[in-house]
C-alpha cells in the first residue's frame, strides 16, 4: 500500500467498503489514505504524531483520529464535511491512545498513564476528565464497542501476554488471554459478540485470536510485521488488517467469509446429469448472488426400497414414512448441511423434491434431472418459491424448460438464501 511509516497504522470505517487509514509519517505528521471503489493516494493532514494515532466513525462521514502530540498530551482531529484542526484533550500519555464507540456522539479514549496504568476520557455531550482503570500496561492499549454500552480494551502485560479489560453496566477486572506479544494488540468487531483481536508475535508475524461464545488459542497469520497491527470491520464478516513492513510501507490483508451452501451427495443411483456436473452448474448460478457452493463428501447407499421413493405431494413441512426413512441416512453431515439423495425416481414422478423432514434439511434428485435441477430444489431447501419466468433458476415450468443458461436468481431470492440457516459463513 506504500507510504513510508514511522508508527503503526490504524484503520476506521463509515460504510460498508469504505476504509480510512492513517499513520505517522517520517515527517512526524498524520498521514491519510482511503478506500472507496479504489485506494486514493497519501495526504498529509498535519500536526506533528509522537506516537501512533488511532481513529473511529461514530456515523457516516464521520471521523475522529486522536494522537499523543510533544507536549505527551491527547491531541484530537475530526472529519466532518471537512477536516477541523487539531485540539488538545489534555493529560499526560506515555502511549498512543485508543478510541472506541459505541453510541453516535459517543467516544471513549484510552491511554497508558505515567504510572503505567490504563486511563480513560470520554465524550457525551462534552468532555469529562480523566479516571484511571487500573492495570499495568507495557504497550498502548487497543478498543472496541461491539454494541451499546459495551467497550472491550486490550493490551500488552508485564508478561507480555495479552490482557483484556471490558465495561457492561461496570468495570471488570483485569484477565489474562496469554500468548507472547511483541507489540501493542489491535481488534476489530463484525458483529454483537464477537472480538478479533491481533498482534505481533515473537516471530515478527501477525497473530490472531477471536471471541465467539468463548475465546480460541493463537492462530499465526504470517508476514513479517516492523509495527503493530491497525484492525478494523465494516461489515459482517469482513475484517481488514493494516501493519508496517520490513520496507516501512503499509501492508494490508483482510478476511471475509463466504456464504456457502455445503452439500454432501448419498446416491441410490448415479444420475444420468453427473453429480460433479450439476454441483458445478449450481456454482455458476449460486456465485452469481456470491454464495458459494462446497461438495463435502460423497457416499454411496445401498437401499434398494427407497430407490423409488414416495414423496406424497412434496409439499414443504411435510414428509412421508419413505422421506423420513432415507433422510435418517446423513453421515458426514452437520447440522446446517444440506444433503440430496439421488434416486431413480419419486412417486409420483417429479425431477425432484425438496421437502423434507424437521432437522434432516435436504432433497431428492430423480436420475432423469436436468443440470439445473440440483441448484433449483437446494433453492426450494434455502426457502425459495416457485415462479413463472423460465428465465430465472425458480421456474415453476420445470428447469428443462429453463430459456437463458445459466438461470437468473434476482435480489429478493440471493437475500432469502442468505438469511437461511443452511447458508453458512465459511
Amino acid at each position: 500500500m506504500g507510504g513510508v511509516l514511522t508508527s503503526a497504522p490504524v484503520a476506521s470505517s463509515w460504510a460498508s467498503g469504505r476504509l480510512d487509514t492513517f499513520a505517522r509519517g517520517t515527517d512526524s505528521a498524520l498521514w491519510h489514505k482511503w478506500f472507496q471503489n479504489g485506494w486514493s493516494g497519501w495526504e498529509s493532514l498535519g500536526g506533528v504524531l509522537t506516537s501512533a494515532p488511532c481513529a473511529v466513525s461514530w456515523g457516516n462521514g464521520r471521523i475522529d483520529v486522536f494522537a499523543r502530540g510533544t507536549d505527551s498530551a491527547l491531541w484530537h482531529k475530526w472529519f466532518q464535511n471537512g477536516w477541523s484542526g487539531w485540539e488538545s484533550l489534555g493529560g499526560v500519555l506515555t502511549s498512543g491512545p485508543a478510541v472506541s464507540s459505541w453510541a453516535s456522539g459517543r467516544l471513549d479514549v484510552f491511554a497508558r498513564g505515567t504510572d503505567s496504568a490504563l486511563w480513560h476520557k470520554w465524550f457525551q455531550n462534552g468532555w469529562s476528565g480523566w479516571e484511571s482503570l487500573g492495570g499495568v500496561l507495557t504497550s498502548a492499549p487497543c478498543a472496541v464497542s461491539w454494541g451499546n454500552g459495551r467497550i472491550d480494551v486490550f493490551a500488552r502485560g508485564t508478561d507480555s501476554a495479552l490482557w483484556h479489560k471490558w465495561f457492561q453496566n461496570g468495570w471488570s477486572g483485569w484477565e489474562s488471554l496469554g500468548g507472547v506479544l511483541t507489540s501493542g494488540p489491535a481488534v476489530s468487531s463484525w458483529a454483537s459478540g464477537r472480538l478479533d483481536v491481533f498482534a505481533r508475535g515473537t516471530d515478527s508475524a501477525l497473530w490472531h485470536k477471536w471471541f465467539q461464545n468463548g475465546w480460541s488459542g493463537w492462530e499465526s497469520l504470517g508476514g513479517v510485521l516492523t509495527s503493530g497491527p491497525g484492525a478494523v470491520s465494516w461489515g459482517p464478516n469482513r475484517i481488514d488488517i493494516f501493519a508496517t513492513g520490513t520496507n516501512s510501507a503499509m501492508w494490508h490483508r483482510w478476511w471475509s467469509a463466504v456464504q456457502t451452501v455445503r452439500l454432501h451427495a448419498k446416491i441410490l443411483t448415479a444420475p444420468n446429469v453427473a453429480v460433479n456436473t450439476s454441483v458445478q452448474r449450481m456454482r455458476e448460478v449460486y456465485a452469481t448472488g456470491g454464495i458459494g457452493v462446497e461438495l463435502a463428501s460423497t457416499e454411496n447407499l445401498n437401499l434398494p426400497s427407497l430407490n423409488i421413493v414416495d414423496v406424497g405431494e412434496c409439499v414443504r413441512g411435510q414428509a412421508t414414512a419413505e422421506q423420513n426413512q432415507l433422510f435418517a441416512n446423513r453421515n458426514n453431515a452437520g447440522a446446517n448441511d444440506v444433503v440430496v439423495y439421488f434416486v431413480q425416481a419419486t412417486d409420483p414422478p417429479f425431477n425432484g423434491c425438496a421437502a423434507h423432514p424437521a432437522g434432516q434439511p435436504g432433497a431428492v434428485v430423480a436420475q432423469g434431472a436436468t443440470q439445473w435441477t440440483l441448484g433449483h430444489e437446494v433453492g426450494h431447501v434455502l426457502g425459495l418459491n416457485h415462479v413463472n419466468n423460465n428465465d430465472r433458476l425458480m421456474t415453476g415450468n420445470g428447469t428443462a424448460n429453463i430459456t437463458n443458461p445459466p438461470p437468473d436468481l434476482i435480489d429478493t431470492e440471493v437475500a432469502t438464501m442468505i438469511s437461511s440457516p443452511f447458508t453458512q459463513d465459511i
